[in-house]
């Protein structure tokens, strides 16, 4: 069944890839900064964000001999990895811009390669920083313009230019695909997802790259090892019932956040946006990595 479900979802990804694609360049839908902001909210809201509410049934396991207690020592635990991450984020900004970059690099290089391990996960493989490395570095050696103008409103500085030669281009596109093809043995469609989200990253504005690979693919890959093969849903619920709870939950804690930041700092809806997506996906992963990689039994 699991195996059906990722068969179904890769298949859906390539088709979202090039629907969005062709819109892109046969049309002007997403041709504008603000309208790609407001859909990087809208989908990081109901499908990024949600994908880490799974946390807390690793919390119950790993806090388990706290009894009735395991949700306060998990809180506690989650929210001050997360506030002083946040607090880094405020007084030293570039080094916390340049950590987020490698620790979604590792996060995301490790949870591609150990998608349907069963329980089997590598944690240091040079396939994992190769995968992580492609994916975080790929935007920012093609558009760097754009990511450039993304880091400035993180952390209040443009970062100097890097010249990137159009051999340099080739070389890594060529490594890189000779990874993507090489790095296991898998089925064609594993690689065909693969190719597909490197020419993402290539051929399309970074949020809408990012978009795509953070929500279609990461998330909805979290969700489906949560679900069916770590058995994270909480017994009370059905499938449906915690994605409606997760995803509303998600939605409001997002209006909220922006509406916060755009009021209280006296900042334009876009950078509150940007600063809210980004700034809290980089203090979340970093508990949600370390809970994710702790090894727990059920």
């Amino acid at each position: 069944m699991v195996s059906k479900i990722d068969s179904i979802h890769k298949k859906l990804f390539i088709f979202l890839s090039i629907i969005t694609s062709a819109l892109y360049y046969m049309s002007d839908i997403y041709t504008e900064l603000s309208s790609q902001i407001y859909i990087l909210f809208f989908l990081v809201s109901i499908i990024g964000l949600p994908h880490g509410f799974f946390d807390f049934s690793i919390g119950k396991i790993l806090f388990k001999k706290y009894y009735n207690l395991w949700s306060l020592y998990f809180i506690a635990t989650y929210l001050l990895i997360f506030i002083i991450y946040f607090i880094s984020w405020l007084f030293i900004p570039g080094l916390s811009l340049l950590f987020f970059l490698f620790l979604a690099a590792y996060h995301f290089g490790f949870e591609d390669y150990n998608y349907l391990s069963n329980g089997e996960e590598e944690y240091f493989n040079v396939s994992i920083f190769i995968k992580g490395l492609i994916i975080v570095f790929t935007p920012i050696l093609f558009h760097f313009e754009d990511i450039n103008y993304l880091f400035q409103l993180l952390i209040g500085y443009k970062i100097p230019g890097i010249e990137f030669t159009l051999l340099q281009k080739l070389m890594f596109v060529i490594l890189s695909l000779f990874h993507i093809l090489f790095e296991k043995e898998k089925k064609y469609l594993y690689k065909l997802e693969g190719i597909i989200c490197f020419c993402n990253f290539i051929f399309l504005p970074p949020l809408l790259s990012f978009i795509l690979y953070f929500c279609f693919m990461h998330s909805i890959r979290h969700f489906i090892e949560s679900i069916y093969i770590s058995n994270l849903l909480p017994q009370r619920f059905t499938i449906k019932s915690f994605i409606t709870i997760i995803t509303l939950s998600s939605l409001i804690f997002s209006f909220i956040s922006i509406s916060f930041i755009h009021n209280v700092y006296l900042i334009s809806m876009n950078e509150a946006i940007i600063k809210f997506i980004f700034i809290t996906l980089a203090c979340l992963t970093l508990p949600h990595m370390i809970f994710n990689m702790w090894p727990y039994k059920k």
